[in-house]
């Protein structure tokens, strides 16, 4: 059976996840990086028979309305796994990821202690962890109410879709509901909770704005609700709560979250230093009285500077935290820097001579996606390097607000502005800073987008356009000569370091003026780096 030789071969390579797809070998997901299996190509029919073979026919409705369905799989020999089906382009590719046999310890997971000592302590309020998907975030909840559930006597409900660590009773009795079977949704099930005399409550993922109502509301009436976002950081997490209620709403929920709120804890998985295994980097901020009237008084952004002084309480940045891996030797260099929030600022710090992560090769057409790898380039090898210092901005062009800082550059939509245009452009090369030079084999563009709203508005077609200005032959009447490329964009808030061949016609060619050209949809995307060498 198919879907045995899959998890054979997952298990085989000690890897936590496959990823199947039509018309290509299964890619095994280790450490967070995809590496070939040892398994032949999937025809289009196969994929198609294991998913179906795996959902009921409540399961096979649901997928064929929404195009998407998650679900757990159980298999006698093997254990737990947690899978995903969806289309793409009209075909079906899934997702098998393994689900740990036990719950792991908070210790195990090597979280900080004071995740232990005081947060799984709290009895009411709303705590909020938070990160990137694959992070890490449904163990690092499942750890925290096994760590309730052996020192209290309460009542605890968790609610999952699906559920993905089944948890023994211990000292607390524990209910846990799966959304679709045994409740509508997260919203009506947090609500039915609070009629279930809960203690604790699990919200699986705070996804809408009714969710989150209902949360806070959950919290402040008296019990601990623990919940999940796809945010950064505490005022990513913060600012995304606020503006996801209408404006007229949002002085009344900075009120009520200022008083509910208790902790944010923001994670992301680093790969050791011996690059076997990862580890967690976390973030967390206490809701301090100082951090109560910042949410209060819409000075939100203050907050980072109040967890990177708030040591005292427990609290501590992300960048803190990979310091603290890197000064341990737990983590390289390389991971402090290309997981930091200001990577430029990481860099300095740690002495780093450049921020450039060429892969080893350049594979497909034209174009290589390093993800948030960073690997050391020969300063000789570059060409040119985009000036971000914090007063430069005015040798660029851009129909966004362009402002420069430790992150490198930032692009963001005005609140009055409309433009159905969304570029920045290079004029250093002008000769006003830097001369026209000969273009190198290779560009590389290091970016991160900020998504909101506008995530599901991008769709599966989006795309970067980078556009070369060379200058014209003798003879020719043209002002330059232009060269558009083109390159898919994945809809993700990660970083993504991009290696570009330049096309063999335009290489020596002396370059004017580089374009970078994104989707209109998008309100923010930050650069740290645009090299050519």
């Amino acid at each position: 059976m198919i879907i045995k030789d899959l998890i054979q071969c997952m298990l085989d390579g000690n890897a936590q996840a496959v990823h199947i797809a039509a018309q290509m070998p299964p890619l095994l997901s280790i450490n967070g990086r995809l590496a070939p299996s040892s398994m032949n190509k999937l025809d289009e029919y196969t994929v198609n028979r294991l998913a179906y073979s795996l959902m009921n026919k409540v399961q096979e409705e649901k997928f064929s309305r929404d195009n998407s369905i998650n679900f757990t799989y159980r298999d006698d020999t093997f254990g737990r796994f947690r899978i995903n089906f969806y289309k793409q382009r009209g075909h079906i590719g899934g997702l098998i990821k393994l689900i740990p046999a036990h719950v792991p310890s908070l210790d195990e997971l090597n979280l900080p202690e004071v995740i232990k000592n005081q947060v799984v302590k709290l009895r009411k309020g709303l705590v909020i962890i938070s990160g990137p998907s694959g992070c890490g975030k449904s163990t690092t909840q499942a750890a925290m109410l096994d760590c309730i559930n052996s020192q209290r006597r309460c009542h605890i409900i968790t609610l999952e879709d699906p559920i993905e660590y089944f948890h023994e009773h211990k000292k607390a009795l524990i209910s846990q509901r799966e959304i679709g079977a045994d409740s509508y949704s997260f919203a009506q099930a947090i609500r039915e909770a609070t009629r279930q005399d809960a203690d604790v409550i699990m919200v699986g993922e705070m996804r809408d704005t009714q969710t989150i109502n209902i949360a806070l509301t959950a919290a402040e009436t008296g019990s601990l609700v623990l919940g999940t976002m796809h945010t950064q950081d505490a005022v990513q997490t913060i600012n995304r709560i606020i503006t996801s209620f209408p404006s007229d709403k949002q002085y009344q929920i900075r009120t009520q979250l200022a008083v509910t709120l208790k902790v944010v804890i923001s994670q992301q998985l680093v790969m050791r230093a011996d690059t076997n295994s990862r580890v967690p980097a976390v973030e967390i901020m206490f809701v301090t009285k100082a951090i109560q009237n910042m949410i209060r008084n819409k000075n939100v952004n203050q907050i980072y500077s109040a967890v990177e002084s708030g040591g005292g309480f427990g609290m501590q940045t992300l960048d803190q935290a990979l310091n603290n891996l890197y000064k341990t030797n737990v983590i390289s260099e390389i991971e402090a820097v290309t997981k930091s929030v200001a990577p430029v600022q990481a860099s300095r710090q740690l002495k780093v001579t450049s921020s450039i992560p060429p892969p080893q090769d350049i594979a497909g057409e034209g174009f290589s996606d390093a993800g948030e790898d960073i690997i050391h380039i020969d300063k000789r090898l570059i060409r040119y390097h985009a000036n971000f210092t914090p007063g430069q901005e005015g040798y660029w062009t851009s129909s966004k607000l362009v402002v420069f800082d430790d992150t490198g550059m930032s692009l963001s939509t005005l609140a009055s502005s409309e433009t159905d245009r969304f570029y920045v452009s290079d004029f250093n090369i002008v000769g006003k800073r830097v001369s026209p030079f000969a273009l190198p084999k290779r560009m590389l563009v290091r970016f991160k987008l900020e998504l909101g709203n506008e995530k599901d508005a991008l769709g599966q077609e989006a795309k970067i356009s980078i556009k070369l200005f060379t200058q014209p032959e003798q003879g020719k009447i043209s002002s330059y000569n232009k060269v558009n490329l083109s390159f898919p964009l994945a809809p993700d808030d990660k970083w993504h370091t991009w290696v570009i061949k330049i096309p063999n016609e335009v290489i020596g060619k002396l370059l004017k003026i580089n374009m970078l050209e994104f989707p209109p949809t998008l309100t923010k995307v930050l650069i740290s780096d645009i090299i050519f060498f």
